[in-house]
């Protein structure tokens, strides 16, 4: 019978070559000794990878295939090898096998069974569940990851924490989130004491100084998240697994009230479905990919299109602070996804490297759940790649991360979700690259929400960069950063809203600041820019050149209403704006008149998560005077220039600044180091100087809960002098520093070494979480002596995080009546 089954098989294969074609059918209950026909198909995938050749179509009827399948050729260009799910079928190529045992009552809910498997990933009926950790976590959203808070104490070598359960930590893992929070690094928790502390089996102190900072940005430090997991005492909640190795014993607490034999209990054993690297022409169509992912490395002009992958990527340690290298690779050249879905990894979904690759048209969602440095989508070191039309969203850190890039193309993306675990980054983010001609252009990228996030963020030493007609808004972080050294970028008919900064730069300290060759033009902007503040541009000799930017009247898709100020009112940039409706282009990413134009996928998938339709609508805020003041929400008004709100003794010393929004506050300056009346010092009138040696103080609350605010200070210093570290204005709820929420502050320029600057209009707005109380004026809220040398002239403080138009009417008016320039 084997015999006949080979001469049968062998015989249609000499028929299908002669049409120089072959069709082989895989089924799961198919024979691999049977001829692959549609009646007698194979039973594996690899088998037909084994003995195809080009232009031959691998067809699999539905079910689900445990194998990594590695093709023995590759196809040509006008015959590529194809593996395609059959009219449509549901087809799954799994990297996790059913665990095959038999399970009893531990104790509780939690079950045991015995098994040699090694394995760090577990699903429930296809759902993955979470290795007992503590806190515990959602298990219905990986991105919403609950974490532990370092306490007070913590440093290089140990973590302390009054809330450190109790059981037996001894050598358990714990991922932390040290010092900036850019990225996370695991340790062995040794010589634990529950409510108390415990030693990191490494500690943290670097091998060599940063040579970028005059501080550690990660040694460890009070308020940096944390969770602990590897030890049987963190199983405590339904969907927590927990492996023994040594004991050849894995305990589960399944969900619901049936026992783990009531379902499907899998575990990832191996991590690839196909392995096409180093092979060219091959396409994959309309399958699913479950816990496994697809290596393209330095392949050639391969396609994916139509699939489905799910927990493409999975990982628990990160030994030394390295990130394992990403499974779902496309490297090589001339590679395509498109119209594909990828969710939950780990770190990246996907790595797209090489030269000349594209991801068309696909969704990307809820990657790099452990927030490690990895962005969801790394397109880093790629030449000539294309992210085009899809939609990314929800990301541990950066959706895009593109360091090293040349010549990309970003375009026509929804971006919205970054930065769910980490600190300080951006949906698309890159540092330290040349981009030599790289385009970003015609994406959405909002409500990316984390701690301090950006639109697009072109870190330091990026340059040669194209970024046009992107809108850009709700942005926890600043519209768009352009830190130094920025060189040669254009930013150009963007329109950027509703974020806490539009634009912002930071350079390193030592280094000289520089935006040279930088052009920022014709974009909608609301609050307008700020362009003598050191934190929005390079100032002086090489500051960029900013024009024709400002805040004008668009409806709620962001296209310019009839009448705005910005119709027509932009410059003809050659080969970015150029297709204008009128005589001149318009201001902001969308042309009054002109066709509309939507970013992101085309499709959706069962899982993908939506946002709210776009509204943007903005409309300018009529003008803001001493007579017409905005009131909604203001609690605190200090104005110098109202003397009968200040109360001095005989040596003009400020004892006492009265509020003006209409409360009975009040603040007070000590007696002998009390800041003094200057008569005619900031555009002919009077401010309060402070002299470096003390402070005002406001009493009581103005608001009991922490929430949302915006803050203005109008202030400036003749002279650098003082101590280190200057506060113009700070708030805390009386406990830790007043940098860290929810207490917050206002730095005078130059930190550690005060620098003189110009009368300016100083603005911190925050959307929740921050404290209206302890504040203090000409220095900090704790005992620090770090007192300002300079200037106050006005302070207006709201209980609510103004509107755009709102903020623009306020700094109008401020600037006007100080002498600011805008």
């Amino acid at each position: 019978m084997r015999l006949y089954r080979y001469a049968v098989l062998t015989l249609v294969i000499a028929v299908c070559t002669t049409a120089n074609a072959a069709e082989y059918f895989v089924a799961p209950d198919g024979d691999d000794e049977a001829p692959g026909t549609q009646a007698a198909p194979l039973r594996t995938i690899q088998h037909a990878a084994d003995i195809m050749s080009p232009g031959d179509t691998c067809l699999m009827r539905a079910g689900t295939y445990r194998e990594t399948v590695r093709p023995k050729a590759s196809g040509t260009a006008d015959r590529p090898l194809r593996f395609a799910a059959f009219e449509k079928e549901t087809v799954t190529i799994s990297g996790a096998d059913p665990l095959q045992t038999s399970w009893s009552v531990h104790e509780g809910r939690i079950f045991r069974a015995s098994t040699a498997r090694q394995f760090i990933q577990l699903f429930a009926d296809g759902q993955m569940m979470l290795q007992a950790r503590w806190p515990n976590s959602p298990l219905d959203d990986l991105m919403a990851m609950t974490r532990a808070k370092a306490g007070k104490g913590t440093d290089y070598d140990s973590l302390a924490d009054p809330e450190l359960p109790q059981g037996d930590w001894e050598g358990a893992q714990v991922l932390i989130w040290p010092g900036a929070r850019w990225t996370n690094y695991t340790r062995r928790v040794v010589d634990y004491k529950p409510g108390e502390s415990f030693r990191f089996d490494r500690d943290f102190r670097p091998t060599k100084p940063d040579q970028y900072h005059e501080f550690d940005p990660r040694k460890p430090k009070e308020g940096n998240p944390y969770i602990l997991s590897g030890r049987l005492a963190a199983l405590d909640s339904p969907g927590e697994w927990f492996l023994d190795a040594d004991e050849g014993a894995v305990y589960l607490w399944p969900v619901g009230d049936g026992a783990p034999d009531d379902g499907l209990i899998e575990v990832k054993q191996r991590d690839l479905a196909f392995d096409l690297s180093g092979l060219a022409h091959i396409e994959l169509s309309g399958l699913r990919i479950f816990a496994a992912a697809i290596n393209m490395t330095d392949s050639q002009s391969c396609v994916v299109q139509d699939c489905r992958l799910r927990y493409v990527d999975h990982f628990d340690e990160m030994p030394g602070g390295k990130v394992p290298a990403a499974r779902n690779v496309v490297t090589g050249r001339d590679n395509e996804w498109r119209h594909c879905s990828i969710a939950y990894s780990a770190g990246s979904a996907l790595r797209m490297a090489g030269k000349g690759n594209r991801l068309e048209n696909c969704i990307v969602h809820d990657a790099n759940y452990l927030g490690t440095y990895q962005g969801a989508l790394d397109v880093c070191r790629s030449e000539d790649a294309v992210v085009r039309r899809c939609t990314l969203c929800r990301a541990g850190r950066d959706i895009v991360q593109h360091h090293g890039s040349q010549r990309i193309r970003i375009e026509y993306n929804d971006l919205f979700g970054a930065n769910m675990l980490n600190n300080d980054s951006g949906a698309i983010y890159s540092w330290g690259t040349d981009g030599d001609g790289g385009v970003i252009a015609y994406n959405w990228s909002h409500d990316n929400t984390g701690d301090a996030t950006v639109g697009i963020y072109l870190d330091n030493f990026c340059k040669n960069f194209t970024v046009h007609h992107n809108v850009v808004w709700g942005n926890s972080g600043n519209g768009i950063t352009l830190n130094s050294d920025s060189v040669n970028n254009l930013v150009c008919n963007n329109t950027i809203l509703r974020n806490r900064r539009t634009l912002g730069v930071y350079t390193y300290s030592g280094r000289v600041p520089t935006q040279e060759g930088t052009k920022v033009l014709n974009n909608l902007v609301a609050p307008r820019l700020r362009v003598s503040d050191p934190r929005v541009f390079v100032q002086g000799d090489l500051a960029p050149q900013v024009e024709r930017n400002g805040p004008y009247a668009i409806d709620e898709r962001g296209v310019p209403v009839a009448g705005s100020g910005a119709i027509d009112a932009g410059v003809v940039v050659p080969g970015v704006n150029e297709n204008y409706v009128g005589p001149a282009p318009d201001i902001g990413a969308y042309e009054h008149g002109a066709p509309y134009w939507t970013p992101g996928a085309d499709w959706t998938d069962e899982d993908t998560p939506t946002y709210p339709p776009i509204d943007v609508s903005y409309e300018p805020h009529p003008p803001v005077t001493q007579q017409a003041m905005l009131t909604a929400g203001l609690q605190l008004w200090l104005d110098a220039a109202d003397e009968t709100t200040l109360s001095l003794d005989e040596k003009g010393r400020v004892l006492g600044w009265r509020d003006k929004a209409g409360s009975a506050r009040e603040a007070r300056g000590g007696a002998h180091s009390a800041p003094r009346l200057q008569k005619d010092a900031m555009n002919g009138l009077p401010v309060v100087r402070g002299s470096g040696t003390g402070s005002m103080e406001l009493a009581g609350a103005m608001r009991v809960d922490h929430g949302p605010l915006t803050a203005f200070v109008v202030s400036q210093a003749v002279e650098a002098s003082g101590p280190q570290w200057q506060r113009i204005i700070a708030a805390s709820c009386g406990e830790g520093d007043d940098w860290v929420a929810p207490n917050w502050n206002i730095m005078r320029p130059g930190g550690e070494k005060p620098a003189a600057y110009p009368p300016r209009v100083f603005v911190v707005r925050f959307a929740d979480g921050r404290v209206l109380d302890h504040l203090t004026l000409f220095g900090p809220a704790t005992t620090s002596p770090q007192f300002l040398a300079a200037d106050i002239a006005e302070v207006l403080i709201y209980d609510r995080q103004l509107d755009p138009d709102e903020e623009d009417a306020i700094i109008d008016y401020l600037s006007a009546r100080w002498g600011v320039s805008r």
